[in-house]
């Protein structure tokens, strides 16, 4: 089965909500009128990522106006949506990712592998989630999830497609261009992890990550780096051909992509225990 897909790599000013989703409203209407059936928007897309703000005002539940608003176009426009965004849930925080399908059902996934600074900001997800979908099952990762080998052997022969969605930095000065010493083998991993997965798994992979400026703070060593995202989204179609990349700049990613169907278990129970989320889990069956 081909279906036409997009990664949309775009700038984020830090926790301006409004400012961000209408922004990533236009690249969405613009991959509907492409006639995109399925789009990722990069990690925190609507609050943006940075050191240490405090998440909390700007942090929502599913029921909140991010998602509602994405489960509207999904619904409108007949298409997938997956989006990271600050997920509330009681005291806690969480990076997360919201999967909308046509019908406006939602599954959430949460980032597990929390690094630097989100360490003391967020609670790190638990499990895997694995959504059915008409075009197969579809597996989650958020940006450093992707660089650990338990979680692609969790999803192996389990998902027919996998989306992450990333605010992975360059680990470069963003006026001189020079790698830090320690660190800048990093930045360009975000351009070659995700076809290596697809190597690895067999199946295509969609990677959104933001751009633009931010600033990293280097661990334990706690040098500041005025640093810039990576950019480098990609969608890899696995088996089918070389991936398609984007540079560090804001881009609409949009290129097929050919999923197999494979037989196995349909799909994994959602993470989000919210009342909104249980609720659309028939979408999602265990």
């Amino acid at each position: 089965m081909k279906i036409l897909v997009a990664a949309v790599q775009m700038t984020s000013e830090v926790l301006d909500v409004p400012s961000n989703l209408q922004r990533a409203d236009d690249l969405l209407r613009s991959a509907y009128k492409q006639g995109v059936e399925l789009a990722v928007l990069p990690e925190m897309f609507n609050t943006g990522y940075s050191l240490c703000p405090d998440f909390g005002p700007v942090s929502e539940t599913a029921e909140g106006p991010t998602i509602t608003h994405l489960r509207r176009r999904s619904r409108q426009w007949k298409m997938g949506i997956a989006a990271g965004f600050v997920e509330r849930d009681g005291r806690h925080l969480y990076d997360s990712v919201a999967f909308s399908d046509s019908e406006g059902n939602v599954g959430i996934y949460r980032k597990r592998n929390l690094v630097f600074w989100e360490r003391y900001r967020f609670q790190p997800g638990r499990a895997p989630l694995v959504v059915s979908t008409p075009w197969g099952r579809l597996g989650f990762a958020i940006c450093a999830d992707m660089i650990y080998r338990k979680v692609w052997e969790g999803y192996r022969d389990r998902i027919d497609l996998a989306v992450v969605a990333a605010a992975w930095p360059n680990f470069a000065c963003r006026d001189s261009g020079r790698r830090h010493w320690l660190l800048g083998h990093v930045g360009p991993l975000s351009s070659s992890i995700p076809a290596r997965v697809a190597s690895d798994l067999g199946i295509p992979v969609i990677f959104a990550n933001q751009c633009g400026q931010t600033r990293t703070i280097v661990p334990l060593l706690g040098t500041r780096i005025e640093d810039r995202f990576a950019g480098l989204s990609s969608i890899c179609d696995g088996r089918h051909g070389e991936p398609v990349r984007a540079d560090d700049e804001p881009q609409l990613l949009i290129a097929p992509i050919t999923l197999h169907r494979s037989k196995g278990p349909k799909s994994w129970p959602i993470t989000s225990p919210s009342a909104f989320a249980e609720s659309s889990s028939a979408s999602v069956p265990s």
